[in-house]
């Protein structure tokens, strides 16, 4: 016996050591290790992952074999072999096996949404035990005997109800159905009466448990069984309607139908009223919208454009609306509620910078703006209220340098004129466009020829940007002559040098006369004519045969110095020539002269006669400008609690602005009102 349970456990043992498991080491999946590949991905199993005895090798190579062992009353034991064949784990075939694993798969599938499923079912039916309203028919006639029989009656009734749930068949008898507690009516029905309610009443509730199985669910009842008896009534009566007169039927349907179509005739004629009142509404909205809320408004203010005059137009209206501006031709679109257009103002009377402009002579000109709106590319353009306002027309700049004022004598055939105007204007002096002609200083000239026969009107037009055109007329005075009198074309007009005079002259060295500037003119006149100069002079020669003559002039002013040239011819009438000169030293020699005009500003003024042609430096600030041509201004060289006025007049290469400070020098000329005036013949800006 003893042997035998030895023999047993042997055995068992190497039975288990045959189904040890293994992983695969490719998909990780747990295997049996008799298994020779994965029954997953079929990766071939090599050996077990724990360490083998040889004698478990041993027996893992030995193929296994069935044997049953018998214990019987005798101790004897019989060993049995199996009448199958061995087990080969290398004849396995691994597709039958797969299919039968996935097949497993499928069914723990299935079982699990079955499981599912009833919990769901239970569920319900749970909810609906939980939310049943029992609601007793009303009793047959013959029930209402007595309170007893309507009791008794009242048990029957639940007593069929109650057998439609229970699997088990219910006694028949109301005190064997009494002792089953928890089902039936769970009221007392000694101290409550269940409530009942009249099949026939419509506003009575149906009986219902609030679960309704899903067909196929095990254990659904049929529709005879779980259809309440009021309903099932309802289904009769409607049977039973069925059954009625098919005439009656037959005009209850008509009129029907009629009742149906003129209802739905009202109600598309409600719709269509209903949508014209909506849009009508919805029109007069945006109309209101566009009246109040959207209105256009229109505002103007003065501005500048790169440095010159300008105004804005600001233009308030709805989101994307287009703006158009007739004057202008242009359009813009309304954005953030606005629309801002900054109109330089030489666009409307520059006719070089703008093609809608219109030349005008006058100091101001007024302008018109003409704005219209539109709210859509396709809509209607509605005409704003015009916008009118006035601007200043500026006059081009001249400066007449030669000659200093607008008529002056002369006794050249040929005279230079010289003017100062803005860089980039358009001159014509005499006909003759010397635009091109014009310095970086702002200086041009052209040499115009005068004749012997009074005066001699020569015309000067010039048009700067961005202001309107100047136009002036300069005389040159020339007086008839018996004795031809002229003077050569490169006669001097302006002296920058100390002039030298003859004792200065005499007592030089030969060098120092070779270094000396001195002044000379000359010309030409009738030969055997004795020319006399009226004004000081030193040197004069003069060709009797020829008529040339020369001589060297002395200034004894600043400015404008008059040399008078006579001729005498016997038998005939004198002739005279007036030339002037500008004397004026330069920088070096004349600011060396001045003196301090805030310090001697109460001499001056008390003095001005004596002071005339003194020469004066002071720095100031220019408050007004008085004129342009030439331009004269008010320089204050004092300070703003006590102010020292000045008269001004620019005789000087700088134009002057308002608000500048400036170091001037200049000779005293006489008095303006309360103030002196002194011509300003160097300028420089004071730091």
């Amino acid at each position: 016996m003893t042997s035998n349970i030895k023999l047993f456990v042997l055995d068992f043992i190497m039975n288990s050591e045959v189904f040890r498991s293994m992983k695969c080491p490719h998909c990780g999946a747990w295997n049996q290790a008799y298994l020779p590949k994965c029954v997953q991905c079929g990766t071939p199993l090599i050996g077990n992952t724990q360490k083998t005895k040889s004698w478990e090798s041993d027996m893992h190579k030995k193929k296994p074999s069935l044997q049953v062992v018998q214990f019987e009353h005798d101790e004897s034991e019989v060993s049995v072999p199996a009448q199958q064949d061995h087990y080969d784990p290398e004849q396995l075939n691994n597709a039958e096996l797969t299919d039968e694993i996935e097949e497993l798969k499928a069914r723990r599938k299935e079982g699990a949404e079955r499981i599912a499923q009833m919990r769901s079912q239970a569920e319900r039916m749970r909810r609906s035990i939980r939310e049943t309203e029992i609601i007793v028919p009303q009793p047959e006639p013959g029930d209402y005997m007595d309170e007893e029989t309507e009791r008794a009656s009242i048990r029957m009734r639940q007593q069929r109800r109650q057998h439609q749930y229970l699997d088990s068949d219910v006694p028949n008898k109301p005190d064997d159905f009494q002792d089953q507690a928890g089902y039936g009516y769970f009221g007392d029905s000694q101290s409550e009466r269940p409530i009942t309610y009249d099949e026939s009443d419509e506003n009575a509730p149906f009986y219902y448990d609030g679960y309704t199985p899903d067909s196929g669910d095990q254990g659904a009842l049929t529709d005879e069984e779980y259809m309440p008896r009021r309903i099932q009534t309802r289904v009769a009566l409607e049977d039973s309607y069925d059954r009625f007169d098919a005439a009656s039927r037959k005009s209850h349907r008509m009129r029907s139908a009629v009742l149906k179509i003129v209802i739905g005739v009202l109600c598309c004629a409600l719709m269509g009223v209903g949508g014209v009142m909506v849009a009508r509404q919805f029109v007069l909205r945006q109309g209101m919208q566009l009246r109040e809320d959207d209105e256009p408004r229109v505002e103007l203010t003065e501005t500048t454009y790169d440095g010159h005059p300008a105004h804005k137009i600001t233009i308030y209206g709805k989101e994307n609306a287009t703006v158009y501006l007739r004057e202008m031709q242009s359009s813009y679109v309304i954005a953030d509620g606005k629309v801002e257009i900054t109109v330089p103002d030489y666009m409307w009377y520059d006719t070089e910078s703008s093609t809608f402009a219109v030349a005008v002579e006058s100091d101001t000109m007024d302008v018109t703006v003409t704005p219209f709106i539109r709210y859509s590319q396709e809509g209607d353009q509605y005409a704003l209220d015009p916008i009118e306002f006035t601007i200043d027309v500026p006059l081009s700049p001249i400066y007449l340098l030669n000659p200093s004022t607008v008529r002056a004598e002369v006794g050249v055939s040929i005279f230079e004129i010289r003017l100062n105007v803005e860089l980039g204007s358009t001159v014509i002096i005499d006909g003759t466009n010397v635009s091109t002609l014009i310095r970086d200083t702002g200086n041009v000239s052209k040499n115009v020829q005068v004749l012997p026969v009074g005066d001699n009107v020569i015309s000067i037009s010039v048009k700067s940007k961005y202001c309107r055109e100047n136009k002036m007329e300069v005389t040159l005075y020339r007086a008839p002559q018996e004795i031809p009198l002229e003077l050569n074309a490169t006669v001097i007009s302006e002296w920058n040098y100390e002039p030298i005079t003859e004792e200065k002259y005499n007592a030089a060295t030969e060098e120092e006369k070779s270094e000396m500037n001195i002044p000379s003119i000359s010309g030409t006149t009738l030969p055997g004519a004795t020319i006399t100069v009226e004004t000081p002079h030193w040197g004069l020669e003069q060709d009797f045969e020829t008529g040339e003559f020369s001589f060297h002039p002395l200034f004894s002013t600043l400015g404008n110095n008059d040399v008078v040239i006579r001729t005498s011819y016997e038998g005939k009438t004198d002739s005279v020539i007036t030339h002037t000169v500008y004397y004026m030293p330069n920088a070096d020699i004349y600011t060396r002269r001045a003196w301090d005009l805030d310090s001697q500003y109460t001499d001056l003024v008390n003095y001005i006669n004596l002071r005339k042609g003194t020469i004066y430096m002071g720095t100031g600030t220019i408050v007004s400008i008085i004129s342009t041509a030439p331009q004269m201004a008010i320089m204050n060289i004092g300070s703003d609690s006590f102010e020292k006025l000045v008269m001004l007049e620019n005789s000087s290469k700088t134009t002057w602005t308002v608000g500048t400070k400036y170091k001037i020098f200049g000779d005293a000329y006489g008095m303006y009102d309360t103030m002196p005036r002194l011509t300003v013949r160097y300028t420089y800006l004071a730091e």
